[in-house]
């Protein structure tokens, strides 16, 4: 089970058997029983030795290894008269349903793991590790509710423990996916409170972005208690020196997203350019810059923010991102159009436009066409303003009943004009 997040599943390894002690050299007349004996120590030291090739397999990401040796250990234990029915065999299923979950098949694992159940307490057993694994396979499943009973069972066993952080993120995710990012936002922050008591700053910091977003989404929670969580998310992430600092750049990006939620938009700006140099990516690259873009039209930057929005443009397109590059196009032309610029306001429209056309993108195409209608209104293509204005107000039905007022209003204008200057024209021939 890796702590970043990921799904994978807790296994251990086979309890040995209390009986597996050296005995006393037999008589002669007992050669036989010494010979089913052997075998059976033989037999079980298999088991372990394909349990453990399947714990390094697993540890290691390979996954399918570790399901083709969880698999022979189980069947090994179901055929060895004395493992049958034993807690060793238990532990098969267990690391046998755990594989399946972690290898993408939820629902022969749960089967295992259901079966896998030791009675009292075991040696080797923990009923947190089965409560965990199981909620995992209701998850992988989308049965939240079941789930998020198992990840609680699991916490009972974990908390005394203090290590609960991985399951109370996974209980938010499950909060989230129902739609409650109340409860959410406070699963993630005391997934976060554990993981920083448990040493792994980086897990606490991406914990507490994420409980960022849900108290943003659940707009329950005052500014004051939003920004101390975002600042809470920078001090974690700047206290971990053993994280590598590729990993900063998103993390700083969603920072500043979060700013840019709350209309701080200087700290906006700040968080991402934090953000910029600690990208590799190039897509990640140009997210921070398309976000940069985005935040510098909104403090009225234009210049700035036609700058950053064409690099945007430019690095989406090196890496095939043609929706997201349309979106760089559209907030390019919208800098442009108020640096006065509307003939390179028009051309970037329409890149916009052919984006969101590639990619299926139906807001995208709307928003292109009003932009295309407003620059052909300014450069006195009155025509086109009109063709475009119905064009966005046919593929906008599904947005709010504001947003067709609006384009009713503009396309009523831009008809008055049009109107207008045929009347003028008309009568301009008949004087001639």
């Amino acid at each position: 089970m890796l702590p970043g997040g990921t799904q994978e599943a807790r296994s251990f390894p086979v309890p040995k058997d209390s009986h597996l002690k050296l005995e006393p050299v037999p008589k002669p007349s007992n050669c036989r029983k010494k010979k089913e004996k052997r075998k059976q120590l033989q037999e079980k030291a298999n088991i372990q030795t394909l349990t453990r090739a399947g714990l390094r397999a697993l540890q290691a990401g390979q996954t399918q290894e570790a399901l083709g040796s969880f698999q022979e250990a189980f069947l090994l234990a179901a055929k060895v008269p004395s493992t049958r029915d034993s807690p060793a065999l238990q532990a098969c299923a267990f690391n046998l349903g755990a594989a399946y979950v972690e290898t993408g098949d939820p629902a022969t694992g749960l089967e295992l793991l259901l079966r896998a159940r030791p009675e009292g307490k075991s040696k080797g057993w923990c009923r947190g590790d089965q409560c965990f694994n199981v909620a995992l396979a209701y998850h992988a499943l989308g049965e939240l509710t079941q789930a998020l009973h198992w990840y609680r069972r699991a916490l009972g066993h974990y908390q005394p423990q203090g290590d609960h952080g991985e399951t109370q993120a996974k209980m938010g995710a499950c909060y989230q996916a129902l739609g409650w990012p109340k409860q959410a936002a406070c699963s993630l922050q005391e997934a976060s409170r554990a993981y920083a008591h448990a040493g792994q700053l980086w897990d606490a910091a991406l914990a507490q972005v994420a409980a960022v977003r849900c108290m943003l989404s659940s707009g329950q929670h005052g500014l004051s208690d939003v920004l101390q969580a975002l600042e809470e998310s920078r001090k974690l992430a700047d206290a971990d020196r053993s994280t590598d600092r590729g990993l900063l750049g998103p993390l700083y990006n969603d920072l500043g997203m979060g700013y840019f939620q709350l209309q701080l938009f200087p700290l906006a700006v700040e968080a991402f350019l934090q953000a910029l140099p600690l990208c590799r990516q190039p897509a990640e690259q140009a997210t921070v810059l398309q976000n940069l873009g985005m935040t510098y039209n909104v403090l009225g930057n234009y210049q700035e923010a036609q700058e950053f929005h064409q690099k945007a443009a430019n690095l989406y397109g090196s890496v095939g991102q043609r929706l997201e590059q349309g979106q760089s196009f559209s907030g390019l032309a919208f800098s442009l159009s108020q640096l006065g610029d509307h003939r390179a306001a028009w051309d970037s429209y329409l890149h916009a436009l052919q984006a969101a056309q590639d990619t299926g993108d139906m807001k995208g195409q709307w928003q292109a066409c009003e932009g295309l209608g407003a620059a052909a209104a300014t450069l006195g293509q009155h025509d086109q303003a009109l063709k475009y204005y119905k064009q966005a107000l046919a593929q906008c039905q599904h947005e709010p009943g504001s947003v067709r007022e609006r384009l009713v209003a503009k396309l009523v204008d831009a008809m008055r004009t049009f109107l207008t200057q045929e009347r003028l024209a008309q009568a301009h021939i008949l004087v001639i």
